[in-house]
């Protein structure tokens, strides 16, 4: 089974606080999330490094136009 990061897990990796990581979630900024229960979020390793890498393309994308 594929680990599930804690808010407080991702913001490490991020090097953002993890007030960051609620912010993002309820602004609506679309990092993939799995919600367990109301308020118990997790992040599944594999779509955070999918997400990481299309915002990466999506930079580059904007740096050349």
């Amino acid at each position: 089974m594929e680990k599930l990061l804690t808010p407080q897990e991702l913001a490490q990796i991020l090097n953002v606080r993890p007030g960051t990581i609620y912010s993002w979630i309820s602004r609506g900024v679309p990092i993939p999330t799995v919600r367990l229960s109301a308020g118990c979020v997790r992040f599944r390793e594999t779509a955070i490094e999918a997400w990481l890498r299309e915002k990466e393309r999506e930079q580059k994308k904007r740096n050349f136009e």
